[in-house]
């Protein structure tokens, strides 16, 4: 079977509610109410069979005009069902943002689909699709990439050649921009035989199961287009399929089965940080500068040393639920891990107040304080009053402005709180600004039996106050 143009499998209308359910994240999920889907179709470039898996795409459109991919994959032989990620597209018909399960532009492993059924299985392993199985073209480079092409993908109609050549990695690396693993990749070309012209019209990553880690198709791949350019080698090699007489297997340097239980590669490796159990493993990749180092230990020694190992708290406010982790290091700061579902950050900071450094889970750097000017000083009292100014610089040498201005208002019991803190708190009101970002406001309890500040209420821009409220506060001392 030759795959032109964009026919597509069409999806049976009773099974268009199961592949909905497992789509949804982000703005869909704001109006999942009013939104439906108005037609699903599968696109034949993209179903792949390797090691009794396949893998398939589905293309969605919205009734708001929203058009979506989804990437699933089945175990034939298991037969397992799971969702493996998720492209939201533009107007232009490109990939705009990705998910992974919950995670937001990295990867994320395979979600189990149990709502797919049996028979819907069934059909999925029974589409027309063969086995790859990999002829040799060339020798392992030094770098561990052995040229394949899939023997049972060559077909050819009339002029028209199709075929997927395949790059075996011999380590398992990570590849961006979302830091997904790759032992296996596979390019689909449609070629002319007679006026030899053709383009890729898929690539796709794998991993060592089989499963679609990353793709490129439709829009995308025409858009990426220069990145697929017909070398004259490759051009050769089609021309020679192109003269492969019918029936006949194509053969080269030998057949050639992928080794098993590769090992990561020890020089492409993820390029974005595991942040994990607010891991300290990313940010102590970039040391503050002296003179910030030095000021902020003045700052904390000896009257705001952390009296505690770790506080786990939720935020619960009108934006949403935030899971925290709060780690006293050894030279005294505090390090902080914010869980919002889709990514997580990390902050160094003072007290849980001033930041010196910062990191997303989608980042490849970090931002750290260049320049602090503040009369921030401890022990705090009622009444007191203080300022900072500061400059933080990121990966891309982009300077940030912010500013900070606090009065420390009055004193409550800090069980008021939450029942697992202990003593009093000083209550601090600030108003913050940060260059290209709305201006803020924030009531923070000092929990003076910790030496740690917890938030009480936020306002942002010009929204109402609101406040907030800790949940399953857990404190190791």
């Amino acid at each position: 079977m030759i795959y032109e143009g964009t026919c597509m499998y069409r999806i049976p209308s009773l099974m268009r509610p199961l592949f909905f359910l497992t789509l949804l994240p982000m703005s869909f999920v704001q109006a999942a109410d009013n939104v439906a889907v108005t037609d699903v179709s599968m696109n034949p470039l993209s179903v792949t069979r390797i090691h009794d898996r396949v893998n398939y795409m589905l293309s969605l459109n919205f009734n708001n005009g929203k058009t979506a991919q989804q990437w699933r994959s089945v175990d034939c032989r298991q037969g397992q069902a799971q969702v493996l990620y998720r492209d939201l597209l533009n107007e232009e018909g490109l990939t705009k943002a990705r998910f992974y399960g919950n995670s937001y532009l990295r990867y994320g492993p395979a979600q189990d689909d149990k709502q797919m059924t049996a028979e819907d299985i069934r059909k999925v392993c029974e589409l027309p699709i063969k086995e790859a199985r990999w002829e040799k073209l060339s020798a392992t480079s030094a770098t561990g990439i052995t040229e394949l092409v899939d023997v049972n993908s060559i077909q050819r109609k009339g002029d028209i050649l199709s075929v997927r050549m395949g790059y075996d990695f011999a380590d398992i690396i990570w590849e961006p921009p979302y830091d997904a693993p790759l032992v296996l990749k596979i390019e689909h070309y449609i070629y002319n035989c007679k006026t030899h012209q053709g383009d890729a019209v898929a690539a796709m990553n794998f991993d060592s199961d089989g499963r679609v880690t990353d793709s490129l198709i439709t829009a995308d791949i025409i858009r990426r287009k220069s990145s697929f350019t017909i070398s004259p080698e490759k051009a050769q090699r089609f021309a020679q399929l192109c003269q492969l007489p019918a029936g006949k297997i194509f053969s080269a340097e030998g057949h050639f089965v992928p080794a098993a239980n590769k090992k990561a590669s020890t020089l492409m490796g993820p390029t974005m940080p595991d942040l994990s159990n607010n891991n300290p493993q990313w940010l102590n990749k970039y040391p503050l500068p002296a003179g910030i180092e030095q000021q902020a230990q003045s700052i904390i020694k000896p009257w705001a040393q952390a009296r505690f190992k770790q506080i786990r708290y939720t935020e619960a406010s009108a934006f949403g639920k935030v899971k925290v982790q709060l780690d006293v290091q050894p030279d005294g700061y505090i390090r902080k891990l914010e869980e919002y579902g889709i990514w997580t950050v990390q902050r160094l900071t003072l007290a849980n107040q001033l930041q010196l450094k910062f990191a997303m889970s989608i980042s490849h750097g970090a931002s750290v304080l260049n320049k602090l000017q503040t009369d921030l000083h401890f022990p705090l009292a009622k009444g007191q009053h203080y300022q900072a100014q500061w400059d933080s610089i990121d990966a891309d040498k982009k300077v940030t402005a912010s500013t900070l201005r606090c009065d420390v208002t009055k004193e409550g019991d800090a069980s008021s709180i939450t029942p697992e803190f202990t003593g009093k708190y000083l209550l601090v009101e600030c108003h913050d600004t940060t260059e290209g970002q709305r201006e803020s406001s924030t009531k923070l309890a000092w929990l003076q039996e910790f030496n740690i500040f917890v938030p009480v209420s936020m306002q942002v821009g010009d929204k109402p106050e609101t406040p907030v409220k800790l949940e399953n506060v857990s404190v190791i001392r």
